[in-house]
């Protein structure tokens, strides 16, 4: 996402736990990857994000974040939880967490995709596939979807998509009259159930 904070590149050194993931799938060797010792920054910046309020990017740039509480009560005609972003098995849980026992609300469509055929197969052994479908939401196989406005998924003019990919740019999902909000998997779930944009706090 540097692209979209203005950067020709972005990288970021590895911690021990990226090192332990690749060699589960890759014969590789860790190597270092940190700035050089005498580098200068033009800036520093530290966030504590348990300091947060649940974030929402609203129309049209992935750059406009506000409090979830600024946009709760927006109506949503649509809710896509997956792509590569937000399509891991943990984050999957997580909008199983919020969800419950509860039901997807009537009043908006529900997409689900795993990010890949292995998050895929870890959602469907878990019995979250089961789960997702009984409460309403349409559990398509690993894809992009929506998010690059392909096959299925997309959205009519003048309605409202709320998604945990990672661009809600004009057209993105379809019609450039309709608007995409961008949440993560637990604020997609909330709103979900409520058909309208809710803080996963108090469902």
């Amino acid at each position: 996402m540097a692209i979209e904070m203005g950067g020709k590149a972005g990288i970021v050194a590895p911690d021990k736990v990226t090192w332990e993931y690749m060699k589960s799938r890759r014969k590789m060797k860790p190597f270092e990857l940190d700035s050089d010792k005498d580098a200068t920054f033009a800036e520093r910046r530290t966030y504590h994000v348990s300091d947060l309020e649940p974030q929402v990017a609203v129309p049209h740039n992935v750059d406009t974040g506000v409090p979830v509480g600024k946009v709760a009560g927006t109506h949503v005609d649509q809710v896509f939880i997956g792509s590569c972003t937000n399509g891991r098995f943990e984050d999957l849980v997580e909008a199983a967490e919020v969800l419950g026992k509860q039901k997807f609300s009537p009043k908006c469509r529900v997409i689900i995709i795993p990010a890949s055929r292995d998050e895929y197969l870890k959602t469907l052994k878990a019995g979250l596939v089961e789960k997702f479908v009984k409460a309403g939401a349409l559990v398509e196989a690993p894809c992009c979807g929506p998010c690059m406005g392909g096959a299925f998924g997309l959205i009519a003019p003048g309605e409202i998509s709320l998604s945990t990919s990672n661009r809600n740019f004009k057209g993105r999902q379809g019609s450039t009259e309709g608007k995409v909000y961008l949440c993560s998997p637990a604020t997609a779930a909330a709103s979900a159930i409520m058909g309208e944009i809710t803080d996963p706090r108090v469902v």
